[in-house]
């Protein structure tokens, strides 16, 4: 299949039941594929976190991460607790990360602007250079796609601009406006959290790895 049929399948298939939010899938879908980051800006209820993790389904073998932040996050919550056995047996201060954000391929992170200082500066990192520092070493992040979101711009009196300038996309997601699509919306019975994606279809890690190469042979 060719690759142009292909992406605009997947995108549908992506899609299906969500109403008026192709332009938020594409871009979401972008972003994953060129490993970049995006946040999403919109009120509550207008399908900010259906987007991320209905992206999860369009690679194969996809780890996901989701987290929705608060004032209260601890960086256990997000890039794991700390292994009490490496510190006991071996006095060294790690985390286990494989369930969590160090582990995962694609990551949502919603209320972003509640995050402390010290999960914004190891946020920089990962996004930066694509390694999480873990105690003594550094690990290196399988980070495809970064899905920020919240209901507000990032404030002005906290210290965001680093985190918010890396955030490459930044796209707005308002309610639906067409009736019609409204309607559909609230008596539609598809199974939107649920896989439904053709195998066929979904991008494999070889794909990814081809697909950088040729990005970094364009001219701009």
């Amino acid at each position: 299949m060719e690759r142009k049929t292909r992406l605009k399948k997947l995108i549908n298939q992506l899609g299906k039941g969500l109403h008026e939010r192709d332009e938020a899938i594409k871009l979401s879908l972008l972003s994953a594929v060129a490993g970049e980051s995006i946040f999403l800006l919109g009120p509550p209820g207008v399908g900010k976190s259906l987007i991320a993790r209905r992206l999860k389904f369009a690679f194969q073998d996809a780890q996901s991460f989701e987290y929705l932040m608060t004032r209260f996050s601890t960086p256990e919550e997000v890039f794991g607790p700390v292994s009490i056995q490496k510190l006991k047996e071996e006095d060294k201060y790690e985390r286990k990360t494989e369930k969590y954000m160090p582990g995962a391929n694609l990551v949502f992170l919603d209320e972003i602007w509640k995050a402390s200082s010290s999960i914004q500066n190891a946020l920089l990192t990962i996004i930066n250079e694509k390694v999480y520092r873990n105690g003594e070493q550094e690990i290196k992040v399988d980070l495809r796609g970064l899905i920020t979101a919240s209901n507000e711009l990032p404030p002005d009196n906290e210290n965001f601009g680093a985190l918010y300038d890396r955030l490459l996309i930044r796209y707005q997601m308002l309610g639906i406006k067409n009736s019609q699509s409204f309607l559909q919306m609230i008596t539609g019975t598809d199974p939107v959290y649920k896989d439904e994606i053709a195998p066929e279809l979904k991008i494999t890690n070889a794909e990814l790895k081809q697909w950088h190469t040729e990005i970094d042979k364009l001219e701009i």
